[in-house]
């Protein structure tokens, strides 16, 4: 087992739902770099999750492993205990991302993940996000209904940033705060973590990836999205974007 780390001791943390284990054997292959990118890794992972994928992430990654109920409700919660989990970890920080992406990153390219790790060492608290090429790439459903929330996070904070990907790398400091402090429990911690670090006077930066890219679990590794021609998935979506507005409300007014 390989166990050089190029990272600086970073941790990834992360949340998991796949009843049927499908990301099994995608953890299995891209172990070897995991292991070399990260100093340990923490999930959280709904307690429908297929066993086996415990098993990998337990043997293959020696990950510290919790579980949580399923709902999108608690999606933030899970994140943010994901986070704490983390901090059980030797580690000087933390990366936040679904698996998912990670492992459709490592594919992609995975000398980019190393980079993103590498960057801006003094940030303390990093968003990852695509570039203009890799948001072409994704589902309508998702690039449009984003557009509004990130234009109103640029004008609330006077930077411009991809916030829905959900990957943030953060000094270990900040993980504390942010586990402490954060107090939405849905998926609208996508836009509460970033002015929540922000409020608290903590340096933010910004990082642009190429080789990000987006699939449902049950399509993962599928050539194309298949869900844009669903209605529910764009109402989904806009509901989404709701809790987002909702939770941006808070900033403006507290």
């Amino acid at each position: 087992m390989e166990e050089h780390v190029l990272s600086d001791r970073t941790i990834l943390a992360t949340i998991l739902h796949d009843t049927e284990g499908r990301l099994s054997f995608p953890l299995q292959d891209a172990a070897p770099t995991l292991r070399r990118y990260f100093s340990g890794v923490a999930v959280s992972l709904t307690e429908s999750t297929d066993r086996q994928v415990a098993e990998v992430l337990e043997g293959e990654l020696g990950a510290l492993v919790a579980y949580h109920p399923v709902g999108e409700a608690i999606i933030g919660r899970a994140r943010r205990d994901a986070v704490r989990l983390a901090l059980d970890a030797e580690g000087e920080r933390v990366l936040y991302s679904d698996i998912d992406h990670v492992l459709r990153w490592i594919d992609m390219d995975p000398e980019e993940l190393g980079a993103c790790l590498a960057t801006q060492p003094a940030t303390q608290f990093l968003i990852v996000g695509r570039t203009e090429e890799a948001m072409q790439r994704i589902p309508r459903r998702l690039r449009e209904t984003e557009v509004p929330v990130n234009q109103a996070y640029e004008l609330m904070s006077g930077r411009r940033a991809d916030l829905l990907f959900a990957i943030r790398r953060m000094h270990r400091d900040v993980a504390v705060e942010l586990v402490e402090n954060s107090r939405v429990d849905s998926i609208a911690n996508d836009v509460e973590w970033p002015l929540l670090v922000e409020r608290l006077g903590y340096c933010i930066g910004y990082f642009e990836a190429h080789g990000l890219s987006y699939r449902t679990i049950d399509e993962y590794g599928s050539m194309a999205d298949s869900y844009d021609d669903d209605a529910l998935q764009w109402i989904r979506r806009i509901e989404m974007a709701g809790e987002m507005a909702r939770a941006m409300r808070t900033f403006l007014t507290s």
